[in-house]
């Protein structure tokens, strides 16, 4: 509570401004963790919503288990949402024992669970309490990495990933002014103290933001930076959307195709962000491949005939002037999910599932699979009408009795021709991939 004694807590109209882009989504969630950053946020996306007879947001706060304070700061989140009369979740990351990479696992976990509560009830968007200092830190970080433009543009204000508009209403606004405003609001924070465990990067940077303040590094200024090079990411953006337009195909089926001679003549940086884009949407990524990698790549698809390879779960494919990707089936396989009638699901990141709710029992959904494929073909006489591996990967459901039942993927895009009558029309299901960007 020191770091916010000498700063201001947010008012109303600066609250309004900042909270503007919620007014766009009938329904917005919010993830709180119970530090003074995302509780002063469901404070203020509180009042606002009050204030402007909007829906009240969610609040969602997972419970991590890598401390033995989690569930007891999760339901602290609790009582306070119940304060403010806002709907509150505690989402469980289950997992067995975590080492290396644990904070980008961490993080990988938070946002799978919460965009699956979204999904499952309708919400199209989630509001995180990322920071100036936040916005700082992430990009020393990256600039310690040699990170390009897209790295050193650090957080956006907006984002997507799996079906949900991600926003970041305070990034330019100081911690300090956050801890004040919770603290001012009466809110009970805590504090964790992997934040600042110097075993970890970001907690190493934050030791040393003091001596870099020194320096005139101030966390204001490296965030300015940061916007600065934000506007020139969403001008390249606009150029790899008009790109893909004119050379890439993309199949409601989970599958996307560019034109390679086209994707090699294009400026590097282009050709870069296109595939970093459909990378990332195929293999269901909530975080965007290493730069060094998708440059090794893409080095190699200008050096002749090229082979497969995989990157960021997917396997990329030349043939016939042609990079196809397709999501990757590894030796573990795909989720599994368990989905009631009325109920949506998110389903490898990837797709959106809905069970009519006329349906009389649940079905379970896992990935169709070379068994999958030959139920279909050589059981039901079906003929594939997309390429196999793309097949492999798309969600088939089961019902107790063992039946398999494909959903309706729209668009004409049923993956096989000529289905057996006894697994068509079956059943009530529609499943929606979720494309990233137009």
């Amino acid at each position: 509570m020191l770091d916010g004694m000498n700063a201001r807590p947010l008012s109303e109209i600066e609250a309004d401004a900042l909270l503007a882009p919620l007014a766009r989504h009938a329904q917005v969630a919010v993830a709180v963790s119970g530090g003074p950053d995302s509780l002063a946020l469901l404070a203020l996306a509180a009042a606002w919503a009050h204030r402007h007879e909007r829906h009240a947001p969610h609040a969602l706060t997972v419970d991590h288990g890598l401390r033995a304070e989690s569930r007891a700061e999760a339901e602290l989140v609790a009582l306070v949402a119940a304060r403010l009369g806002l709907p509150h979740a505690i989402l469980t990351w289950r997992h067995g024992p975590v080492d290396a990479g644990l904070q980008a696992r961490a993080r990988a976990a938070r946002y799978d669970l919460m965009a699956a509560y979204c999904t499952a009830r309708g919400i199209p968007a989630l509001a995180t309490a990322h920071h100036l200092d936040d916005q700082a830190e992430t990009f020393l970080m990256r600039l310690k990495r040699g990170s390009g433009l897209d790295g050193l543009a650090a957080i956006p204000e907006e984002g997507s990933w799996a079906g949900l508009t991600l926003l970041r209403p305070l990034l330019d606004i100081p911690k300090d002014r956050l801890v004040a405003t919770a603290a001012a609001a009466g809110l009970p924070f805590v504090a964790d103290p992997s934040n600042d465990d110097a075993r970890f990067e970001r907690g190493r940077l934050r030791g040393a933001m003091a001596a870099l303040a020194e320096l005139g590094l101030e966390p204001g200024a490296i965030a300015l930076s940061a916007r600065r090079l934000r506007r020139a990411r969403v001008a390249i953006g606009a150029s790899v959307d008009a790109f893909l337009g004119r050379h890439g195909e993309r199949s409601p089926a989970g599958y996307a195709s560019v034109q390679l001679p086209d994707l090699l003549a294009a400026p590097q940086e282009v050709g870069l962000r296109t595939l970093a884009r459909l990378i990332g949407t195929v293999g269901g990524l909530s975080k965007p491949v290493r730069l060094a990698k998708l440059e090794a790549l893409y080095d190699a698809l200008g050096t002749g005939p090229g082979k497969v390879q995989t990157l960021g779960r997917c396997r990329i494919v030349p043939s016939q002037g042609r990079l196809s990707v397709f999501r990757e089936v590894r030796k573990t396989g795909l989720p599994r999910a368990e989905l009631r009638p009325g109920e949506r699901t998110l389903w490898d990141n990837r797709f959106r599932l809905e069970l009519g709710a006329r349906e009389t029992e649940p079905v379970t959904v896992r990935a169709l699979g070379e068994d999958g494929i030959e139920t279909f073909t050589k059981d039901g006489g079906a003929v594939l009408a997309v390429p196999r591996v793309a097949a492999c990967a798309l969600p088939v459901c089961r019902r107790a009795g063992g039946q398999l039942y494909l959903p309706d993927f729209g668009q004409g895009a049923f993956p096989f021709e000529a289905p057996s009558s006894r697994h068509e029309g079956r059943l009530d299901c529609r499943a929606t991939f979720l494309w990233e960007g137009p």
